[in-house]
Formats: structure tokens, sequence, C-alpha cells
């Protein structure tokens, strides 16, 4: 029975995820960075590829293998591309059920197990990021996976576990580097079960198989470092961050401006300042605001049943050391993301989906303790408690899908119109500035996003640039550089609104020419 609902919550998942995925005009911003290397795979030898990329490789390596057969149903174009990148979201984003469910089960039972399940699939931002071209739901699937195993190897300390656990987490790190976190954790709760005991041979027997977790990790994570030349550049990056401009980690350097562009009135940042509240060097905000993000993947409303599942979980039956697991992952997740976020101010709501994941068995627990004795206590026959629970599901089914048809990017059309336009008028020779970089992704061809301002300005092949009007009308020193430069050295050559049919401007593009000097250029 539970297989077979198991597998009827997975056709559920991949319904919404279809209906999804045809509701989506473009990728997700940061979509394109692994689309863009992706593309690189097919084009250079992977070892290459992978020492030259900012990304971690194994997501965007799935996309190169799954666009062939794509394209090949569609045709080739951004289409192709878009749609390669999803489905191997959608196809992880499915896969991670059945690890959910062996977890959930482990804690709670088979009926708490079927409902988290149920639930997850149903949570509007899981499963908006899902169907996603974003690496997030294939690091999800090796975290939970990893995690699951980790369960087992400390339920049952077979060693066959132990290593699954390091090997899983290993090639999850390929997707993400936070995926250690996981069998950092799983070490972390056996020391705690071993705190305080003097069984020398069972203490000697349990390091013995931490150490073939750690060895299954560091040769995954080792052999990558020696293809990257480091152990992960995002990393280095973050640390580089932390620790000042003077770090070996910051090893771009940014090509100079031409005279009259390099003032230091002007503005080149790569996105808009964010408006929301400042987290940067503040732990407690950072903290709330992680709460908020974890929350908000929970739906707000799942907050109720899994304050009653944490109430009741003590009267259920289950893995206890998987509930110690989970509480140490807790811990130890919450302090790297808050030192992450409070270093570099940003922290983004998909940080807190493994804390989606790992608290919704308690959601699934609360349902089932709560729903159990409703025909007990109200008198109910077997037949209306059947009818009740039909009812139910099909209230929180309805729910859950309302929630989740709503089409994925639809105010980015404009920039869906701005690619195709220059596709039509733009010379394959010209390149393309495009702040946001769909309109280029459309187009194809030659051109830069807003991090490579620099490269474009000095390129003598640019052609156009297409930004947002939004960003052109912000009160900030990036909009007011941008509407210089564009009033200086640019001429508006088509608009196109945000959304289809929609009145106003969202999206312009400008034909670009090189001034001889931009000495004459004023805010």
């Amino acid at each position: 029975m539970a297989r077979r609902n198991l597998f009827a919550i997975a056709a559920l998942a991949f319904v919404l995820h279809g209906i999804g995925m045809s509701r989506t005009i473009l990728p997700a911003q940061d979509g394109l960075k692994f689309i863009r290397v992706a593309k690189e795979f097919q084009r250079r030898p992977w070892p290459e590829v992978v020492r030259g990329s900012d990304q971690h490789p194994l997501y965007s390596a799935f996309i190169a293998l799954a666009e062939p057969p794509v394209a090949l149903a569609i045709g080739k174009g951004p289409d192709a591309w878009r749609v390669a990148a999803q489905l191997v979201s959608v196809f992880a984003a499915v896969a991670i059920l059945f690890p959910l469910f062996g977890f959930a089960r482990a804690l709670f039972g088979e009926r708490a197990a079927i409902l988290a399940t149920l639930v997850y699939v149903l949570l509007p931002i899981p499963g908006a990021i899902g169907r996603d071209t974003l690496s997030d739901s294939f690091a999800l699937l090796f975290f939970t996976t990893a995690l699951w195993l980790g369960e087992v190897a400390l339920r049952s300390d077979r060693r066959s576990a132990w290593i699954g656990t390091g090997l899983v987490a290993g090639v999850g790190y390929l997707v993400r580097p936070e995926i250690l976190v996981v069998p950092t954790a799983v070490v972390l709760t056996g020391l705690v079960r071993f705190a305080g005991r003097h069984e020398l041979v069972a203490i000697k027997q349990h390091l013995s198989k931490v150490g073939g977790l750690g060895v299954a990790t560091l040769a995954i994570v080792g052999a990558y470092a020696l293809v990257k030349g480091e152990v992960s550049e995002k990393l280095s990056m973050r640390i580089g961050v932390s620790i000042g401009a003077s770090s070996s980690a910051n090893k771009s350097v940014r090509p100079a401006m031409p005279a009259g562009l390099d003032a230091p009135g002007w503005d080149f940042a790569a996105k808009e300042e964010s408006s929301e509240i400042r987290i940067q060097g503040d732990a407690g905000k950072t903290s709330l605001r992680l709460a908020q993000q974890w929350a908000e993947g929970l739906g707000w409303i799942m907050l109720a049943p899994l304050a009653w599942g944490l109430f009741r979980s003590r009267t259920l039956e289950g893995s206890h050391v998987g509930r110690q697991l989970v509480g140490v992952y807790v811990v130890l997740f919450a302090a790297v993301v808050i030192r992450h976020a409070t270093t570099l101010g940003y922290l983004s709501g998909r940080h807190a989906l493994t804390l989606v994941i790992v608290t919704v068995p308690w959601v699934g627990a609360g349902i089932w303790a709560w729903t159990e004795r409703l025909p007990e206590r109200w008198g109910l026959s077997p037949a209306g408690s059947r009818r009740l629970a039909v009812v139910g599901l099909a209230v929180l089914i309805g729910v859950g899908v309302t929630a989740q048809v709503k089409g994925m990017h639809t105010s980015r059309w404009g920039h869906l119109a701005a690619g195709r336009w220059l596709r039509e008028h733009a010379d394959a020779s010209e390149s393309v500035l495009d702040t946001r970089g769909w309109a280029m992704f459309v187009r194809g061809g030659l051109g830069y996003d807003y991090w490579h301002v620099r490269q474009a300005i000095t390129d003598a092949s640019l052609g156009y640039v297409v930004v947002g009007d939004d960003e052109l009308k912000a009160k900030s020193g990036r909009a007011s550089t941008l509407r210089a430069l564009l009033a200086y050295a640019g001429t508006p050559v088509a608009e196109f609104p945000d959304r289809e049919g929609s009145r106003g401007v969202g999206v312009r593009v400008f034909r670009f020419r090189h001034p001889e000097s931009w000495e004459g250029m004023r805010p």
C-alpha cells in the first residue's frame, strides 16, 4: 500500500512539474550560468571546463547530456537548453521523494512518512525550485539520500551505510559544497552517542566506520580538487571576501575602464543593491531572516502540524538517533549559513530548503497524530472516517495544486521579445551587453552580462545594449551610471513590455556606438 501511495505522489509531482514547465518562458537568472557552463561542456574538454568554471560542475554536466535528446525532440535553440535544465531538475525533484519517504518512515512510521512526502510535493517554494533551471533540487537529492543513509548508518552501524553516506555526500559536493555538512553531522551525532561510554572495542569499530565515510567523501572531493586545482572556487571566493581584497583567492583582475569611465563616481555594480534588510555583520537579523525563509518554505500554514508533531514526537515510535541527527544538522547548518550570510550580506530562500526537508517529517507526524484519533473523538464510523480522510486529502491537494500551477518568470516576456528582436536585427559579428542576460540567451551568439561590463565596453564589436526599464529608473548610483552611459553612447531602437499584451515599457534595447572619448560623459 505504501509503495503504491508513494508512486501516486511521484506521479502527482510529475504532473505539477509538467504544468509548471509548460508555463515557463525563460530560465532563472542564476540558471543562465549553469546553461552557459553546460554549453562549454559540449564544446571543450571537460577538465578544461571544470577548471575555468566558478560553478560546481555536476548539474551543468547533466544539462549538457540532456540537451541533445531534447533538441532532437523540439529543435535546437534556447528552449532546448531551458527544457534540458528543467528536466534534470524535475527528475531530481521527483527522485527526492524516495529517500525522503525512507528517512521520514524511519523517524515516525509509514503513514506519517506518506503524509510528509505528500506535503513536500505540494509546498509552493520547493515545487517551483524543483522545476527551475537551478541546481538546488539536484543538490537536495544528494542531501536527502546522504541524510537517509546517515540515519541507517547510525541506527544499524552497517559499514556499507557509512561508506554510502560518504560517497553520496562526495558526489553531492560536485553540485553544491554545503552538502558536506551532512557527513559532518552524521559523524558528530555518532560521537554524541558514544559520549560517556568506555567500551574501547566499540569505539574503535565506530571510528573505523567513520574513517570509511571520510575516505569515501574525500576521494571524490580530492579528485575534483586535482582537476580544479583547488577544493572549491566558490569557497575560495567566500574566504576571499571575508579576509579582504588582498587574499590570493581574489584571482580575477578586472580590466581597466577607459579614461572618463574610471572616475570613482561611476557605479558599474553587476546588480542593483537589494532593498531588503541589511544582514551583513548582524547575526541576529540573519537568524531571524533564516527562520522566516524556513517558514515560507513550509508555506507558513504547515507550522501548526509541525508544532503538534514536535509536541507528540515523544509518544511516537521511531528512530531516536535519526531525530538526534536532525537536531545536530539543524544547529550545524544554521551556524554555517549564518556565518556565510553575515560575511557576504546575502541569504536566499533556497538556503533554507534543507531545513524544510529535515522538518517536514514532523509535519507528517503532526497530521497523523491529530487525525488518527478523530474517529474516536468525533464518534465516526469506519466509512465516515474514510470519507473524511478523502475530503481532507482532496482539500490539501487542491490548495497545493492551486498554489503551484502559476506560470514561472512570466514578467520576463520583454526580455524574450528583445532577444527575438536582436536575433532578427543584430549582425552575427556584433556582441550584446545584456544587464540581465535573458535576451542574450534567446538571441545566442556573442554577448556579455553586466558582470563583464568592463570587457563589453572595451570590445569593438559591441553593437547593442539591453536593459530593464526599472534599472534605469532606480534611484541609485548604478542607475545614474547606466542612464549617463546610454545617453552618451546609445540610441534607443526598440522597447517591449514586461508581460505579453501589457502596457508600458519593461525592457529597452539601445544601439551602441563607440565614442572617440568618454571624457565628456556626465551624470
